[in-house]
């Protein structure tokens, strides 16, 4: 069995299908595939001996992208001062 862990998860899926393994969460009831985010975990450990089809178990998390994260802004210039500094000749 590869080593899945740092891996994208949908990478890691397509890669254990293609190796006759089938990758699920830690809850394989759940509602949402196992298909975002990088694996950090798995059981069994890599180089394991499976047979075929037999689960993997992985645990995925998503990483912090820091989208949405801006630069502070200060407030705009009241609007008397906007308006002196037009008028000024």
């Amino acid at each position: 069995m590869p080593d899945f862990r740092g891996m994208q998860a949908l990478n890691a899926w397509l890669l254990g299908h293609d190796r006759g393994l089938l990758l699920q969460g830690p809850d394989p009831d759940a509602p949402h595939p196992v298909m975002h985010g990088v694996v950090v975990r798995q059981s069994p450990q890599p180089h394991t001996l499976l047979d075929r089809w037999d689960p993997v178990t992985v645990w995925v998390e998503i990483p912090e992208d820091g989208s949405g994260v801006r630069e502070p802004r200060t407030p705009p210039p009241d609007l008397r001062v906007r308006r002196a500094a037009r008028d000024e000749p």
